[in-house]
């Protein structure tokens, strides 16, 4: 029997769209009598250091706290985890390769395992991640961190398979001389079950729950609350909207707590130095937020990086349609002027216009949500997604290429 080993620098009681995807795909493999550990950071001291959740094994390592460093000081107890719990595993899956990747295998090789990488974000094997918005992304600095990620890639490209959520981190794996045979893209799956258009007075329930105005047009954005999510510019163009459109309301489900890159704090300082506290609701961290999402009528989700946007996926599935950033896998999920709008990443004036749109026309709402409905059906459905992720695992395990299931 296969077992598998989780690597990630994040998991539960942490709620973001990797860790639900991890949790996802670790209950269905429990549930098929497969042993699943998931090794992550323990990043506040009173999380167990060890634990059983939903049927994994959970181990986390230091360091406790939010630091941005804490991602690269684990990698040494991470390297120790991995030895010691090398008869616990024999497929290794390492969620992002900015800080993982290579630790993950070196030390699958070591012992060795067969190993999977999956990239987080759009720009990790291109190396842009490292330094997009950095003032020295064009000097030699820039220069010689875009070659040690080359170099980098040389060790990491002796992967045994590698996922891609979206089309442009499979052309980066490509770019980066990984073989098409070890690529298998398989998007993030969601329950399009739990997460539906609102029935008959749900949207009305949910926004008594959330203490929403019953009439107000509600434009939300659900995830992590941490710098590159794009929340900054999504403030800034709903301050515009809400000065034009007097039933305009944002409504930021999620949190930023724990996190190294927590954003949380700023927001709330600039909602309430902007004069917004009546217009903007936080309902900090919900572990389901499909009510969140049927109390809505628009989507936002302008991240500067994201590998697929696993929250744009369950608001496509709750039939809003979304504005978003046109950049890693959300264009894989918004069918621009059919389902919702593209702006540029960091375009505050074409990410107010487009909410402002929406929140004036309510048949455009229907129209574009309606075809939300349809993408999420016809291309998310978790159910098909894990049975891909299994397939995947097997292959892997037998010692067989993904080329079929890249095709499937």
């Amino acid at each position: 029997m296969t077992s598998v080993l989780f690597l990630t620098e994040s998991f539960h009681p942490v709620l973001g769209g990797g860790e639900r995807h991890i949790r996802a795909l670790g209950r269905d493999l429990c549930r098929t009598g497969t042993p699943v550990t998931v090794l992550t950071r323990r990043g506040e001291e009173g999380w167990p250091a060890d634990e059983t959740f939903e049927g994994m094994h959970i181990v986390r390592v230091p360091p406790p706290g939010p630091g941005r460093a804490g991602k690269y000081r684990m990698v040494p107890h991470v390297l120790a985890a991995l030895h010691r719990l090398r008869r616990a595993y024999d497929v290794l899956v390492v969620r992002g390769t900015r800080v993982l990747g290579l630790p993950g295998v070196l030390a699958a090789r070591a012992a060795g395992k067969r190993v999977i990488l999956q990239p987080e974000v759009n720009g990790e094997m291109s190396g842009e991640v490292y330094t997009w918005g950095q003032p020295f992304a064009a000097t030699a600095l820039g220069r010689a961190i875009r070659a040690g990620t080359r170099a980098r890639n040389l060790l990491l490209r002796d992967a045994d398979g590698f996922v891609a959520m979206s089309r442009l981190i499979r052309e980066e794996f490509l770019a980066t001389g990984v073989p098409a045979e070890k690529i298998a893209h398989i998007p993030h799956g969601i329950d399009t079950g739990r997460f539906h258009p609102p029935a008959a007075g749900e949207r009305q329930a949910a926004r008594a729950r959330f203490g929403l105005p019953a009439e107000a047009c509600v434009i939300a954005y659900t995830g992590r609350l941490l710098r590159g999510k794009g929340l900054e510019d999504l403030l800034a163009a709903f301050a515009k909207v809400a000065a034009d459109v007097p039933s305009a309301h944002l409504l930021i489900v999620g949190s930023g707590a724990g996190q190294a890159l927590s954003v949380e704090d700023d927001l709330r300082a600039t909602v309430g130095r902007e004069g917004l506290g009546t217009r903007v609701t936080f309902t900090g961290r919900l572990d389901d937020v499909s009510e969140a999402l049927r109390a809505a009528d628009v989507f936002a989700f302008p991240s500067v990086y994201e590998a697929l946007g696993l929250s744009l996926i369950e608001a496509a599935a709750t039939g809003l349609p979304a504005v978003g950033a046109r950049t890693g896998g959300i264009v894989d999920v918004i069918e621009d002027g059919a389902s919702g709008w593209l702006v540029a990443p960091g375009d505050v004036e074409g990410l107010a216009a487009r909410l402002r749109t929406l929140a004036r026309d309510a048949a455009a709402r229907a129209r574009l949500g309606a075809r939300g409905r349809e993408i999420a059906e016809a291309r998310f459905d978790e159910r098909r997604a894990l049975v891909r992720y299994r397939a995947l695992l097997g292959e892997v395990a037998a010692g067989g290429a993904s080329a079929q299931l890249a095709a499937r």
